[in-house]
């Protein structure tokens, strides 16, 4: 009784610190500060300011975590409540249309593209929007099904550079700089810190992410993907598998998959009361997968097949477990792995290096099937390859960002103890195979190495100014940073570039992303200006702040569900279903030449306010997949192309991007 009378007087106190603690934000606000600090904080500082001081250090820390279960939201409290998503209106959507093609089309093909929209909104268009209409009323969100199953699923182009992204994880920037021979001793810290995410999502932890301005939940559905989700091939179409529950929902799985040379093993990483192994613990695991492939004969490359088109893989699958039970034994294991770990003998020293050979350098050791596959690389430097149908680039990101806070926050060394115990030794996994699955490994590498060897991707960073000096003049960073882009393309090709931008739609049911159309009128306008050295200073300024405000009018409507081309698929999807023939507005040249059935010339994203770049290949052969993050004090972002197109280079777009935002804080210090 006494046990529990201190324990309910401590809870009430808790309440009442945090309360005066954060009494402007409220209990769950002041809560919600500390699980962020204590995830992202870089250093023990940031954490101390959140803390009260007058604590003894152990209790600090028993508070910190009983705060966090009794007031902290649980990660998807309100995936029951998010809104459904909406349908736009048809006129809405067909008004923004004829906008964005106006960049790229004559006067008279404008009118001609014109005539067709409006033939398709007074005919089958109004037929088609209402069956989305009735199809909105039976779905929380008429979308996600078909995005899933029309963009990735049917796919059967390989995986790598096709579907695949991969991101970047810093810290070679302050902690592990590149080195030979100490990726073992790197490699479990990073593995438990990453484990702990996982502990985190079990434990419904990680906070709800919410709308800066207005405090809205997001949905936090692609989050459960972040681990044991896996894209299955199909013959016709894939299917994607998740394996993780929650601690409320029942037992997960608590394996990774580890490749080196050729050889798939099987590592059990959390112990029996659910917490994760101790990096020594872990560190004598991958030590017994290293020594047994050292100097043994390499396995048969098996992911290698991971790499090739869907339909060949699912077949050549299909036959291995057919053949052997094991086999089928083996698929399952690695299906349902929390991650795959794989060893790389190449050397990356930078972002750019890293995130070319984690997308382009090898198929050896990938399973790109898998949502993630960690690649350790012989430099000591660490890089993911994610699978792109169950998550965006920013979910996986959030690994990579708290992975590397904590590792620069706690240091580079463990420090904890370590259980006197006996762990399990890894398991390998064996495949029978036969001399048809020999021959389509070989094929597979040969189909992987054929694009990549004319995949290019760069990753700088612009050190002049960053966030903080474009804030000082109360712009926006994103609109800045793509109206840079614009200029960077224009420059080197005298023409404007149909771009695509990502916008969340997560504040709704199981939202993914809606598109910005961010090369416009105004920027364009802006962009002939600066070229023109008869135009005044003041006018290119004026232009350029015109540029900025509609790609911000742009980006909040696309974040509210009024931006055009996601209603645009639905209503292709349904008339495609129908039987019907395809509508003019989608036959149309400035259907394509505007970017639309995924013709944008330059692919881009913000990676977000993190130092975690990621990087994609280009949209079209023609084009730039463009990745950035928008820092304090710099911008870092990657640039990919096709070497075979004579049209691009990597180099030259990024030098544009570069001289871009150079002009522009000329133009803005001058003005």
């Amino acid at each position: 009784m006494a046990v529990w009378s201190v324990a309910y007087t401590i809870i009430q106190w808790v309440k009442a610190v945090l309360f005066c603690a954060g009494s402007w934000l409220g209990i769950a606000g002041a809560v919600r500060q500390l699980q962020y600090g204590l995830l992202f904080a870089t250093d023990t500082a940031e954490i101390e300011r959140l803390q009260l001081k007058w604590i003894p250090g152990s209790l600090q820390e028993w508070l910190l975590k009983k705060a966090i279960q009794v007031f902290g939201e649980r990660t998807w409290k309100y995936q029951d409540s998010l809104p459904p998503l909406p349908v736009p209106p048809l006129k809405n959507t067909l008004d923004k249309y004829l906008e964005s093609v106006k960049p790229f089309t004559t006067a008279e093909e404008y009118k001609e593209t014109e005539a067709i929209v409006r033939e398709f909104e007074g005919g089958v268009g109004q037929l088609l929007h209402q069956q989305l209409l009735e199809r909105a009323k039976v779905n929380r969100n008429w979308l996600e099904d078909w995005w899933l199953d029309v963009v990735y699923l049917r796919s059967r182009l390989p995986l790598p550079l096709n579907s695949n992204i991969s991101g970047s994880i810093p810290t070679f920037e302050h902690i592990w700089p590149p080195q030979e021979g100490s990726i073992m001793d790197r490699l479990p810290l990073h593995l438990w810190q990453g484990l702990q995410m996982w502990k985190l999502l079990r434990k419904e932890q990680i906070p709800v992410d919410k709308a800066v301005r207005t405090g809205q939940p997001f949905c936090m559905d692609q989050f459960r993907k972040m681990v044991s989700t896996h894209r299955i091939p199909g013959v016709t179409m894939d299917k994607i598998v998740s394996h993780f529950r929650t601690e409320a929902e029942g037992a997960a799985p608590i394996h990774i998959t580890v490749l080196c040379k050729g050889r798939v093993f099987k590592l059990e990483v959390i112990d029996p009361e659910g917490e994760p192994l101790t990096p020594p613990e872990l560190k004598r695991q991958l030590d017994s997968v290293k020594e047994q492939c050292e100097n043994a004969p390499e396995g048969p490359h098996i992911s290698t097949m991971t790499a090739e088109d869907r339909t060949k893989w699912a077949k050549i699958r299909e036959k291995m477990m057919a053949m052997d039970a094991v086999n089928a034994h083996n698929l399952a294991i690695i299906k349902q792995s929390m991650l795959v770990l794989a060893f790389d003998d190449a050397f990356p020293k930078n972002h750019g290096e890293n995130l070319y050979e984690t997308l382009a350098g090898s198929a050896h050791n990938r399973w790109f099937d898998h949502i993630s596959t960690m690649v350790a690389f012989k430099s000591g430097l660490l890089c993911a390859n994610y699978e792109h149908s169950s998550a965006e680039a920013l979910v996986h990101g959030y690994t990579g960002y708290f992975i590397s806070s904590q590792l620069q926050r706690n240091g580079p060394k463990w420090k904890g103890s370590v259980p006197d115990r006996l762990v399990l030794q890894p398991e390998e996994l064996v495949f029978t195979i036969d001399d048809e699955i020999r021959d389509a490994v070989v094929q597979a590498e040969k189909t992987f190495l054929k694009q990549a060897s004319d995949f290019e991707v760069i990753c700088p960073s612009f050190i002049d100014y960053g966030k903080k000096f474009i804030r000082s003049f109360k712009l926006h960073p994103d609109s800045y940073m793509q109206t840079a882009l614009q200029l960077a393309y224009f420059r080197l090709h005298g023409k404007p570039a149909p771009t695509y931008e990502t916008a969340t739609l997560r504040q709704y049911y199981h939202g993914r992303t809606e598109t910005v159309r961010s090369c416009t009128t105004e920027v364009v306008n802006w962009c002939k200006a600066m070229l023109d050295n008869t135009v005044p200073i003041e006018e290119k300024k004026e232009l350029m702040m015109a540029a900025f405000q509609k790609h911000i009018q742009l980006m909040e409507e696309a974040r509210c569900m009024l931006g055009f081309d996601r209603h645009l698929f639905g209503l292709q999807v349904l008339a495609m279903g129908a039987g019907i023939p395809l509508p003019s507005i989608f036959s149309d040249p400035a259907y394509t030449k505007s970017g639309g059935g995924g013709n944008f010339v330059l692919s881009t994203s913000l990676g977000g306010y993190t130092p975690c770049p990621g990087a994609a290949a280009p949209m079209v052969h023609h084009g730039h997949g463009i990745f950035y993050n928008i820092l304090p004090d710099r911008i870092t972002y990657s640039v990919s192309a096709w070497k075979s197109c004579k049209e691009t280079s990597a180099e030259e777009m990024s030098a544009s991007i570069q001289q871009s935002l150079r002009d522009m804080r000329k133009l803005l210090m001058t003005s």
